[in-house]
């Protein structure tokens, strides 16, 4: 007589947790998605405000110098902080659902947001890119007066190491922290595609 698999057996977990994902409703994939657009929403609310709380600060810094440099540096930067508010809002912003949608589409519903934060999560460092040149020309002087004061002072490069080590520990834990909610997501769409008999994305 063969004896059953333990409870605890890797294999038998991960078959309960696929059984139990297959045996949600559509309406109950339908509520899973409207809480990730929730999420969703008051992400893109919180990241608008932030963008506008920064080009309110380069406007100030833009009437503070005079330096020709650094004001065309203040506009290429409040330019591409407009050009990623507007497109961040417009790939995070939910679609809006028709309210009298079948049950039936809340698989599809739900894989949709998934993939909206897994694209999302993907882009972000291309998004981020009309940034670059505004940072540029604005870093540009203030490097070359700290590579001066440098040759001078080696003890300069000294002070900035602690920002450097901040910057460099952030990149270690943002970048792992990125790539494991991809995997997340995309370990999800894998399930739901099967289940929806679709051919992954």
């Amino acid at each position: 007589m063969r004896n059953n698999p333990p409870n605890n057996d890797p294999p038998t977990l991960w078959q309960n947790q696929i059984t139990e994902k297959v045996n949600m409703s559509a309406t109950q994939f339908m509520e899973k998605a409207e809480q990730r657009r929730a999420r969703a929403r008051w992400l893109v609310i919180a990241h608008d405000l932030t963008y506008v709380a920064f080009l309110v600060l380069l406007g100030f810094e833009y009437m503070r110098n005079a330096d020709i440099t650094l004001r065309i540096g203040f506009i290429l930067l409040a330019a591409g902080a407009l050009y990623v508010t507007y497109r961040g809002h417009k790939q995070q912003w939910p679609e809006s659902l028709s309210p009298d949608a079948p049950p039936d589409t809340g698989l599809e519903v739900y894989r949709r947001e998934l993939l909206r934060s897994r694209d999302y999560a993907r882009n972000i460092w291309p998004m981020l890119g009309p940034l670059i040149p505004g940072c540029i020309v604005i870093a540009f002087p203030a490097l070359i007066q700290i590579a001066r004061a440098a040759v001078a002072n080696p003890a300069i490069l000294i002070n900035a190491l602690p920002f450097c080590v901040l910057f460099a520990v952030w990149l270690v834990i943002f970048i792992p922290v990125r790539r494991r909610k991809i995997q997340k997501l995309q370990s999800e769409l894998d399930m739901l595609n099967r289940l929806a008999g679709s051919t992954p994305h």
